[in-house]
């Protein structure tokens, strides 16, 4: 008798789906008509990036989008963004359509639809050594002194206090930890609406901006010899209008946070004076947007709780346990007076 082929399990409803490295190089293959030879998973994360080599040894990397609480994908903007970017001189790794001309694939999963865009391959590595930053504070001034005339199609997202804030505070609602201590959730309202009302009262002095969204120092690469070398920008699907302050602060609140500290160390210290003159080097910074910093470092960390809030379905509680989330009131207080390396 032939063996009988495996049903899923009627109970089983998926929330998110890893595709193997091999079904990413079957797609590229059918999709852009490229001979991929080697494809491996590099992380899942927001979204699951794969890198390929092909036969004639070019690298590219393929994103395969995973369905995010906040809404559709915003891969028009996205894309179009980045090949403007591309034409205007500037460092980033734009998207490469496929064979007819699409900037993406849709592809069906148990859990929805997702789509899959292929990338450039971005050269060299993160920035490590003090000069790095400087080059890494320049190529983001050049995008967005680049992204001012842009007219191509417009963003589904403003990184605005809904954007950063609100969604935070309405994803709350539903979280496990919240639920199970009203005095947390309680302590947070208090804290979204504080900074919210912050700003309200200064966002009509800041400089507005197409944001890249996440220029945490691990989103760029720099190569090159030492007299020549380059910054190249990845990872846009944060992107969209708004602040310039947001834009900056997330460095500084990925240099703090990833090491647990309530105010710079010795190393960021070095790194962003050098890095905010690297920006002036190519565009302006106001006073009022440099007031604004300690403000969207606090903004910063309540969009990224809320993307670990978002995705309970995906990452489970433990990216943001209720023991972690109450030792974070310290940490917004403390970063809300932070005094910055001039």
């Amino acid at each position: 008798m032939p063996a009988k082929t495996p049903r899923t399990d009627p109970g089983l409803v998926p929330t998110h789906t890893t595709a193997a490295a091999s079904s990413i190089a079957r797609w590229i293959t059918q999709h852009h008509g490229m001979d991929v030879q080697q494809c491996h998973l590099i992380r899942r994360g927001l979204n699951d990036n794969y890198a390929l080599r092909l036969a004639d040894g070019t690298r590219h990397v393929a994103r395969l989008y995973a369905i995010r609480p906040r809404g559709p994908f915003n891969i028009d903007y996205e894309t179009a963004l980045l090949a403007h970017l591309q034409a205007k001189g500037c460092g980033v790794a734009a998207s490469v359509p496929t064979a007819d001309g699409r900037a993406s694939v849709e592809l069906q999963f148990p859990e929805g639809r997702r789509a899959l865009v292929l990338f450039q391959h971005a050269e060299g590595a993160v920035p490590e050594a003090a000069e790095d930053f400087e080059l890494t504070g320049r190529a983001l001034a050049e995008i967005h002194t680049a992204a001012r005339d842009y007219a191509g199609p417009p963003s589904r997202y403003t990184l605005d206090g809904h954007h950063l804030a609100g969604r935070t505070r309405d994803w709350m609602t539903e979280h496990p930890s919240f639920v199970a201590d009203t005095e947390v959730a309680a302590a947070y309202r208090e804290v979204i609406d504080g900074l919210l009302r912050q700003l309200a009262e200064v966002e009509h002095r800041l400089t507005r901006v197409a944001c890249h969204g996440d220029t945490h120092g691990y989103n760029n690469h720099v190569h090159g010899e030492q007299s020549a070398r380059k910054s190249v920008f990845f990872d846009f699907d944060d992107a969209g209008p708004g602040f310039l302050a947001y834009d900056l602060c997330v460095l500084l609140w990925s240099g703090m946070v990833r090491k647990g500290l309530k105010a710079p160390d010795d190393q960021l210290r070095e790194r962003w004076p050098l890095y905010l003159r690297g920006y002036r080097a190519g565009a302006e910074v106001g006073e009022h947007d440099l007031a604004a910093l300690p403000l969207f470092v606090q903004l910063r960390h309540l969009w990224n709780t809320g993307e670990a809030l978002g995705r309970v379905h995906h990452w489970g509680t433990s990216s943001a346990p209720v023991e972690w989330l109450k030792k974070q009131g310290e940490v917004f207080a403390a970063w809300g007076k932070v005094e910055l390396p001039a």
